[in-house]
């Protein structure tokens, strides 16, 4: 089923879902809506029903995982948006049991297949679909050439060079790129590296979550054992300075973690671990494209990353109620709002993770 997909997705496979299951503090919420025939399914979809999502009304949503940024349906393109009808069937005949009357589906790439699939299983069941949220993000799409810098004005690149060198100096070995992939101790390195930063301190990092850690390790793991995992570092001589882990999905890779020791972060050891990891892709894999897997706003890898994909989630009524109809387009107007309140939260909290640092 995974390699038919329409569009890949890594974290909605087996090596995915079974780890968040087994070890989420609410694994045991996690269900499987699929579409099969013949014990083959044509498409998958794993839900979760919860009284507050992004606001507060009980929804049933297809991100199951915190912090998930990739959340395209499994769906075989030879069914297609039977399949989802399917799917969205018994979604719907579950509401009850389910307490919600509302999916918050997240079809990732807004002009895919996969989206198309949806709106139109949503049409034959005459169940109104909505657009919730949407954004771009940064993509890099494999050049002839390994000239990835090329899009950089020449004063971004000399600082490049400039914060390598001093970075190098400062800790007196040359800072270079390694992959840990095989090394069995990096991925713990990586937990403690993220709690050590600014998530550590706002209670976000894996390390802050209950069974989070145990999650990780073991779908990395998984994805490791089946050749699909990439874990780099930038380093000098055995000091870490920055680390982030792809993902192998179909043609592509997903770049799902990314974190740096913050002390050195007047150098910019994550930027520079960016533009190696480049040429990594380009020399050491045969992918087609990175996905930064990133939220909305995240300027940095977009100023990184020229490639876009537009996301989206979309909002399914699974009801005939007009309250749930008025709900959603509610929530969908104020939107805007959310987003606005969001940025500037998050903009104040970057201003006081930099004075702590100064």
């Amino acid at each position: 089923m995974a390699e038919r997909a329409a569009e890949p997705n890594p974290f909605y496979e087996a090596d995915c879902i079974i780890p968040a299951a087994l070890h989420q503090t609410y694994g045991d919420r996690i269900c499987l809506a699929v579409a099969e025939d013949g014990g083959r399914f044509y498409a998958c979809v794993p839900v979760m029903a919860t009284n507050r999502w992004k606001f507060p009304y009980p929804v049933i949503t297809s991100q199951v995982r915190r912090m998930g940024y990739v959340g395209a349906p499994l769906v075989d393109p030879e069914a297609g948006s039977e399949a989802m009808a399917k799917v969205l069937g018994v979604v719907s005949e579950q509401r009850s049991i389910l307490r919600s009357r509302i999916f918050l589906l997240d079809t990732t790439y807004a002009d895919g297949p996969v989206s198309d699939y949806v709106r139109e299983a949503a049409r034959a069941l005459d169940l109104p679909i909505r657009g919730y949220e949407s954004w771009e993000r940064g993509v890099l799409f494999r050049a002839p050439e390994p000239d990835y810098d090329r899009w950089r004005s020449s004063k971004s690149r000399y600082n490049l060079r400039r914060q390598r060198r001093q970075l190098s100096e400062e800790l007196g070995a040359e800072v270079r790129l390694v992959d840990r992939t095989g090394d069995p101790v990096a991925l713990k390195e990586y937990v403690e590296l993220e709690s050590q930063g600014y998530k550590g301190a706002q209670g976000v990092a894996m390390a802050n979550v209950a069974g989070e850690p145990e999650y990780f390790l073991d779908m990395c793991n998984r994805f490791a054992l089946a050749g699909r995992l990439h874990v780099l570092t930038l380093q000098a001589a055995d000091q870490v300075l920055a680390m982030e882990i792809w993902a192998r999905g179909g043609e592509g890779l997903f770049m799902f973690k990314i974190s740096y020791d913050e002390r050195y972060g007047r150098f910019g050891p994550g930027v520079l671990l960016q533009t190696e990891a480049m040429s990594y892709f380009h020399h050491h894999t045969d992918a087609s494209w990175i996905d930064t897997c990133s939220s909305a706003d995240n300027e940095l890898l977009l100023r990184l990353y020229p490639g876009r994909r537009r996301i989206e989630m979309v909002s399914i009524v699974l009801s005939r109620s007009i309250l749930d109809r008025a709900v959603v387009s509610g929530f969908v107007m104020a939107r805007p709002l959310h987003h606005r309140l969001y940025r500037m939260t998050h903009a104040k909290q970057e201003e006081e993770q930099t004075q702590s640092r100064e």
